[in-house]
């Protein structure tokens, strides 16, 4: 008895650090633990935000480099023109051209003037659009040189001027003819623009 009485009596006098224990026990399962399990799932969370944070980042980027491409593209178009496509074409880019040369001739031919001589660059370095490699875009450029008087070598050139296709001259050198001063010679820098839709 008197053991138990010894008990009691610690009991009363620790009483207040039972109550204390029994607090911090009561406190660690009602508060502690469930916050380790927010934290737990909000890191699991972040995690899953960081792999949609990346994905999106990338989503982005991908339409960003797309719209710089379509950018680009509406370059080529000027002065309401439009660039003269050829899908279909299963030939070289180069070929994709000769509807091109076909219309240049036959403006040469309904203005009078003759044609001395025609050399053709597909690959001009000076020309923004073959510097930008573009995919599909073709400029070939035609180096002429024209007789004619100068009506009929002003008629030329508004007519491709007028023409719907995007057209360039990129350099045009007049001079009279030394035999007779009312006929010209022009040397003339044409660029012509083509699409392809590469295979």
């Amino acid at each position: 008895m008197d053991k138990a009485k010894v008990v009691l009596n610690i009991l009363k006098e620790n009483v207040i650090y039972v109550v204390l224990v029994l607090a911090v026990i009561f406190a660690f399962f009602s508060y502690v633990i469930p916050q380790c399990s927010k934290g737990i799932a909000s890191i699991k969370k972040l995690g899953t935000t960081k792999t949609q944070y990346e994905e999106v980042k990338q989503q982005y980027g991908a339409l960003k480099m797309k719209q710089e491409q379509q950018n680009r593209e509406k370059k080529v178009v000027k002065d309401g023109k439009i660039v003269f496509d050829a899908p279909e074409m299963k030939f070289s880019p180069d070929a994709s051209f000769a509807p091109l040369f076909e219309l240049v001739l036959t403006l040469a031919q309904q203005s009078g003037i003759r044609i001395r001589s025609i050399d053709y660059n597909y690959a001009p370095a000076e020309d923004e659009i073959y510097q930008a490699k573009i995919e599909g875009y073709n400029t070939c450029q035609l180096d002429m040189v024209l007789v004619g008087s100068y009506t009929e070598i002003q008629n030329f050139f508004r007519a491709i001027l007028k023409e719907q296709y995007v057209t360039n001259f990129a350099e045009v050198e007049l001079s009279p003819w030394e035999r007779d001063k009312k006929v010209l010679i022009a040397k003339v820098k044409l660029r012509l623009y083509t699409r392809t839709i590469p295979n």
